[in-house]
């Protein structure tokens, strides 16, 4: 139940930032406020439990929901202020979800993440300065994606479920895509990414002239 609601709750988030982004940009921080939180809580359980530290589930729990609020308050009440910092963490986090196999060839995993990492800051933070400076057209462009990103990241497993079956992916290989195209979650995630930014982004720009 409480996964569903999660689910809920995400989409919902996701397509309000996807489609109404720039008008209710304060409102649309706040929830990449949260997602940026939470993105720490998860990193910051992973390093404390590398260095020997033991959480239980109910533990994780607390510091993931501790994490992605408090940074969700605190991303709008600062609005503006908090716009580089916020950009730049979850820019980064995708950047080394994503872009990881670009630094595959380093062998030593610390040396690796340190180097993605700061890859992904790097973008993150140049992103950020973009979007500050720019607005209007970046934040809609910024948060068409940031939302499509949240909404690719809870359907495409749901959807991945439902296609991956021998049936419908044998229909979806033949009828949709080609037979020389074999799909893939990656490529079921970047299809609903793609679609959603551009929808959202395309609206977001319509209306902002009104």
């Amino acid at each position: 139940m409480t996964n569903i609601v999660i689910t809920v709750i995400a989409v919902l988030a996701g397509v309000l930032m996807c489609f109404e982004g720039y008008k209710l940009f304060r409102l649309s921080l706040g929830i990449a406020g949260g997602v940026a939180g939470f993105i720490l809580s998860r990193l910051f359980i992973t390093m404390t439990g590398s260095m020997g530290m033991s959480w239980n589930s109910t533990g994780k729990n607390v510091v993931i929901f501790l994490f992605t609020i408090g940074l969700a308050i605190l991303a709008f009440s600062l609005y503006m202020k908090a716009l580089i910092a916020v950009t730049t963490i979850v820019c980064a986090f995708w950047f080394y979800d994503d872009f990881s196999f670009l630094f595959a060839q380093i062998t030593n995993s610390g040396v690796r993440f340190l180097c993605t990492y700061g890859a992904g800051l790097l973008v993150g933070a140049i992103i950020g300065v973009i979007v500050y400076f720019a607005q209007k057209w970046t934040i809609s462009l910024f948060t068409a994606y940031t939302g499509a990103k949240i909404i690719s990241g809870v359907l495409a497993p749901i959807i991945w479920a439902w296609v991956s079956s021998a049936e419908n992916v044998g229909i979806l290989e033949q009828k949709v895509l080609g037979a020389d195209i074999d799909i893939t979650f990656t490529l079921v995630r970047v299809i609903i990414l793609v679609a959603f930014c551009a929808a959202g982004f395309a609206l977001q720009l319509k209306t902002s002239r009104k």
